[in-house]
């Protein structure tokens, strides 16, 4: 009597372990044969290898597999990048996931961020063309005291050098500015490209434009 007590016990025990199990199971997240997204609360042994990322039931990340690696294949010299880019591709789709819940909020960070750029921009150019009005000056009383037969100061010329280094190094700011703006604004881009495309939402860019409606003319008819 004893053991069939026991039995059943142990049988309500898996069970309840198998309930809890249910009920606290992660989601997981990988890509199929054809690159599509697939949500499961198993992986595939055939995807396994690929990767996959590990979400709770309210969609955040909690843990993100990389893709698996051939030994033999990385002995032998062969190609990796595939394996590298697909694990930097995961790590940001996590960074995406955790750090944005809709569009319009990398929309916002990259303005703010394309803006702050731009203002650097603008400051750099201020400070540049007030440099070369200050060197304007200072070749012009350069100028004066080789008109009246004096020798320039030292301190003026070693100004006009500072100036000049100045000038120099505004410009390579500036330059890089620019730059950094183009940059920062393709990278928001392709975040907000990405992000359409982890959560499923379809560019407006994309979609077809309905074609407007023709009201067929009134024929007048032979018998009025």
């Amino acid at each position: 009597m004893n053991k069939y007590k026991r039995a059943g016990c142990i049988a309500l025990a898996l069970l309840g372990m198998a309930t809890m199990v249910a009920e606290a199971g992660s989601l997981y997240r990988y890509r199929n044969k054809e690159g599509n997204l697939v949500v499961d609360y198993t992986v595939p042994p055939e995807y396994v290898a690929g990767g996959y990322e590990v979400i709770s039931k309210t969609g955040r990340v909690e843990q993100v597999v990389p893709p698996q690696r051939n030994p033999d294949t990385s002995e032998a010299g062969g190609p990796t990048e595939n394996s590298e880019d697909a694990s930097k591709q995961l790590e940001e789709d996590e960074m995406l996931l955790r750090s944005y819940s809709e569009v319009s909020e990398i929309e916002a960070a990259g303005e703010r961020r394309v803006s702050q750029l731009e203002r650097e921009v603008e400051i750099t150019q201020s400070n540049l063309l007030t440099n070369r009005d200050v060197q304007q000056d200072a070749r012009v009383k350069a100028a004066n005291y080789q008109l009246s037969g004096k020798l320039v100061p030292k301190s003026l010329l070693k100004h006009m050098d500072d100036l000049a280094l100045q000038e120099r190094d505004a410009v390579q700011v500036l330059e890089l500015r620019k730059q950094e703006s183009e940059a920062v604004s393709q990278r928001y881009e392709h975040y907000r490209l990405r992000f359409m495309v982890l959560k499923g939402v379809e560019s407006l860019e994309k979609s077809p434009t309905s074609l407007p409606t023709t009201v067929p003319a009134t024929v007048p008819s032979d018998d009025g």
